[in-house]
């Protein structure tokens, strides 16, 4: 949320000047009296037109009215902060708080000059002083609801969520009609993990300020966060319309079609998010990650590397450049980027558990185990972490120890297919085929196109006698992957074993066709040649 600028003085009404009953003259006033009060006058008259232009938007021609009234009247304190606030706008903090320090030093117990000023400092991110501004502030007028909004954003940024929920609270008991204090609240609320809470605040600051685009913003991230996709869709889409440039929005927007499977309009969103704001971190960040989703990898890196060059500490922009290195092929420099996400941030699971892939890749078994182990260190409950470091216990030789990852991957989410069908894999390795067959037709319930879970399944299926369950389950995975060639020499041994050579010295052929370098492959096909041609 953005706090308000606090303007001093309150435009006059524009009906002119009323005028004064006649009296009888009164005496002249010395010249002196008259410069100064025509100089106050003529103060006042460009700070009036100051606020109304700065009302109608155009800041910088308040900031030069603003100028002439403190040049006509420079012991004016309000005129300094008047100043102050338009510069403040106009994105010239350094200036706007020189304005607010000479404010008060001519005024020193002047609460929205202390309050601006903590609004400036927070800006320029000294959140000690402005707190400190904020906390001379209320003293000052302890009524004042802006010093308290102020106060919270502030606590909230420096990590003392309890501190800033009591200022918003309070802001919110003296202003209960002020949208703002009711998100900054909301947004502490969510900070606390109160979800709940966060979202009715956002509520209530939408009933009050239907226009507030920050609010509708904020609610469609807190709605997300709580698996609300569709709630969210719709308060991203408020936000855009009330703020069409409102790059963040768009942003966000991307993330919730890409949660709903919609990556053409995610990429859409990211990429009218970077038209708007070039600089976009996360923006260039998350097109890099949907681009690599749609398989354009050249683009995907290209993104990340925009990313990573805007904000160089980005630990999550090195790991998502490393991912798409790895598809790309370049082994060296997919661990190159890893390791520098792991180095920014050395928690980051996620980081870890790519790099184990990338060393298995590159055939490093011990570091994969190593890295898959950190991984499952920093976030047990990750799945796709104990399948992973399975399949590298495995291919180590450790079968139980593979057996105890996949159960454990299971156990964690139930509907992994993949970790069914590497289960299946590893007990058929122990010998235990009617658990590998049951594994295998999990697999296959939980994603029927599994091709080598049809394939693998078949294999036991041939070594428990059942010819034509074993030819059923090839047929299905040549039809699901008709180029694999393991898959047609393995439906070749159940019509041997039924008898149809022909049928198997088909699928043996084929086999070979397409991998003709594979000596057990070969030696197959040759072996059934041989047979054939003796008959």
């Amino acid at each position: 949320m953005k706090l308000r600028w606090l303007v001093s003085n309150l435009l006059r009404a524009a009906t002119g000047w009323a005028q004064a009953p006649q009296t009888a003259p009164k005496p002249l006033a010395d010249s002196a009296e008259v410069h100064t009060n025509l100089g106050l006058a003529l103060g006042e008259a460009h700070t009036d037109l100051g606020i109304a232009l700065r009302q109608k938007g155009d800041v910088d021609g308040a900031i030069a009215e603003f100028r002439t009234a403190v040049r006509l009247q420079p012991d004016d304190a309000e005129a300094h902060t008047n100043l102050g606030v338009a510069l403040g706008e106009k994105g010239e903090v350094d200036s706007a708080i020189a304005e607010f320090l000479t404010a008060i030093r001519l005024k020193p117990d002047d609460a929205k000059a202390h309050t601006n000023l903590g609004l400036a400092l927070s800006q320029k991110g000294d959140l000690d002083e402005a707190i400190a501004e904020y906390r001379t502030a209320i003293p000052l007028k302890p009524d004042y609801a802006e010093a308290h909004t102020g106060l919270g954003i502030a606590l909230r940024e420096k990590g003392d969520v309890a501190g800033a929920i009591a200022e918003f609270r309070t802001a919110v008991r003296l202003q209960p009609d002020d949208a703002e204090a009711h998100t900054g609240l909301g947004v502490a609320l969510g900070k606390k993990g109160d979800m709940d809470g966060e979202i009715a605040a956002y509520r209530t600051a939408i009933r009050l300020q239907p226009d507030y685009a920050e609010a509708h913003y904020n609610l469609g991230v807190a709605l997300r966060q709580k698996g609300d996709l569709d709630g969210a869709i719709v308060e991203y889409h408020t936000a855009i319309r009330l703020k069409p440039d409102y790059a963040g929005a768009h942003t966000n927007l991307g993330v919730a079609l890409d949660k709903k499977g919609d990556l053409d309009g995610a990429i859409a969103e990211y990429r009218t998010a970077i038209r708007l704001k070039p600089d976009a971190v996360e923006a260039h960040n998350n097109l890099g990650v949907a681009l690599r989703q749609k398989g354009d990898l050249d683009g995907a890196i290209s993104e990340l590397r925009t990313a990573i060059h805007l904000k160089p500490d980005d630990a999550e922009a090195h790991n998502n450049l490393g991912v798409a290195l790895r598809q790309k092929g370049d082994g060296a420099g997919a661990i190159a980027e890893l390791r520098t996400a792991i180095r920014l941030k050395p928690d980051l699971a996620e980081a870890h558990n790519n790099l184990g892939y990338a060393l298995f890749k590159k055939g490093d078994l011990d570091g994969t185990i190593a890295e898959y182990r950190t991984a499952i260190r920093l976030k047990a409950d990750d799945a796709e972490a104990h399948n992973n470091l399975g399949v590298a216990l495995g291919e180590k030789g450790d079968g139980d120890g593979a057996i105890a990852e996949y159960r454990t991957a299971i156990l964690l989410k139930p509907d992994y297919a993949e970790a069914h069908y590497n289960l299946g894999v590893a007990l058929r390795q122990k010998g235990d085929l009617d658990g590998a067959i049951a594994a295998y037709r999990t697999a296959i319930r939980l994603q029927p196109d599994l091709a080598d879970a049809h394939k693998n399944l078949g294999i036991a299926l041939c070594e428990k006698g059942d010819v034509d369950g074993a030819i059923a389950e090839h047929r299905t995975a040549i039809r699901l992957k008709p180029g694999d060639a393991k898959a047609h020499a393995a439906l070749s041994l159940p019509l041997e074993a039924k008898g149809d050579l022909p049928a198997a010295m088909a699928e043996a052929r084929e086999a070979y066709l397409l991998d003709p370098n594979n000596t057990v492959i070969k030696k197959q096909y040759e072996s059934l040649l041989r047979k054939v041609n003796s008959q």
